[in-house]
């Protein structure tokens, strides 16, 4: 269930993305807002699984969880990763847990 939050006072640059969102996909601001919001939360998910992972607080598999990613698209991202050192491995020995 929506719930709906009021006061928010917005600067000049963001006022000026939501209208450019309502121009571009032809929204009103509500869903411009709802949309906006919802990038940069999943960004933020994101950005927070690798930092807890480059700081080894978490393994792949919980950084996959804390992004709100499946497991393989997130090892698909880490691939492209500038500074995130990664292990190669051989997929078809780790599932079948052959080492």
């Amino acid at each position: 269930m929506a719930k709906r939050i009021t006061g928010v006072r917005l600067d000049a640059e963001l006022t000026s993305a939501i209208n450019e969102v309502v121009e571009q996909e032809s929204v009103d601001k509500s869903t411009a807002l709802r949309k906006l919001v919802g990038e940069g939360y999943r960004g933020w998910r994101l950005k927070r699984a690798l930092q807890e992972l480059r700081e080894g607080k978490v393994s792949v598999w919980e950084a996959s969880r804390v992004a709100g990613m499946p497991l393989w698209d997130f090892l698909a991202l880490l691939k492209k990763e500038e500074g995130m050192e990664w292990a190669e491995f051989d997929i078809k020995e780790t599932l079948s847990g052959k080492h």
